[in-house]
């Protein structure tokens, strides 16, 4: 399949060449609590989405691992699935002209994914291994999470076979700006639009969005989440949890103005059919930013 290209975002650099020799024994402080990169200085690059394919397993991989951490989900077999559906969902990767691009042929592509967006059914393949790992994470983090609500909604939608659950994913290194979302969701959106008029299965129930956010531990304080489209999803949701990350992330806190945020995942559960209103959310609030 030829890849597909969307809108490109360019993230212009304020930062000297000067400057970015002496800034690599602070590379290190600049990470985040997942692993990503949260320093002050911006990268400028053209980037554009593509179908995964085979050389992006290594990429999507390590992106994977930035959402789910060290939970038991065979993250391997994750993203082998996300690149054997490549008909739906995009990976994030650097434009390239095309003399680099025929010099990195042979390049295992493990450095170059920078953001992966793409919808699993979660009810359809439920058989394998890692997806059961999924279902039972989700089982396991509503019923030491949730309110007694959200965990009846959770085992209700996880039992029923007859209404197809879809998995959400929509992962990037943390300084790929939001507007990227956008094209990425857009794409998508016609996507399994295409998809269900084949008769496949991407006709979901019920959607279940895992979101990182980070938040201070103050309650009624506002909750911040790393991908900012994500945020007025919240109000849309059936039902939500909140999960401290804390024990799981290479580091237990990220500071903030001042103060510390921990960090955390929020898990939102959809009406399927408000799909292409998410999507439309999330537009205007990279919009309005």
């Amino acid at each position: 399949m030829s890849n597909k290209k969307n809108k490109e975002i360019e993230i212009s650099d304020s930062e000297s060449d000067d400057e970015h020799d002496d800034a690599g024994s602070d590379r290190d402080s600049d990470l985040d609590s997942d692993g990503n990169y949260i320093g002050d200085k911006e990268l400028q690059a053209d980037f554009e989405g593509r179908n995964p394919e085979d050389c992006d397993f290594h990429g999507i991989k390590q992106l994977l691992r930035q959402l789910f951490l060290k939970s038991n989900v065979d993250l391997g077999a994750l993203a082998q699935i996300i690149i054997s559906q490549n008909y739906v969902g995009s990976v994030v990767k650097q434009c390239l002209d095309d003399g680099q691009e025929d010099d990195d042929e042979d390049d295992d592509g493990s450095d170059g994914v920078f953001g992966i967006t793409t919808v699993i059914n979660i009810t359809k393949r439920k058989d394998e291994t890692c997806i059961q790992q999924i279902r039972t994470l989700l089982t396991t983090l509503a019923e030491e999470n949730a309110n007694d609500k959200t965990k009846a909604l959770v085992n209700k939608i996880l039992s029923d076979d007859s209404q197809h659950v879809g998995l959400i994913i929509n992962e990037r290194i943390l300084n790929i700006p939001a507007a990227i979302s956008v094209p990425l969701f857009a794409s998508l959106q016609s996507e399994v639009e295409k998809a269900v008029k084949k008769n496949m299965p991407y006709s979901f129930r019920y959607l279940i969005w895992i979101c990182k956010t980070y938040n201070t531990g103050d309650e009624g304080s506002e909750i911040l989440f790393a991908n900012q489209e994500e945020k007025p999803l919240l109000d849309e949701a059936l039902a939500s949890f909140e999960v401290d990350v804390t024990e799981q992330a290479d580091l237990s806190q990220w500071d903030y103005e001042g103060g510390a945020l921990t960090p955390c995942r929020k898990i939102l559960i959809f009406d399927g059919s408000k799909f292409n209103n998410l999507v439309r959310l999330l537009k205007e609030e990279v919009e309005n930013v």
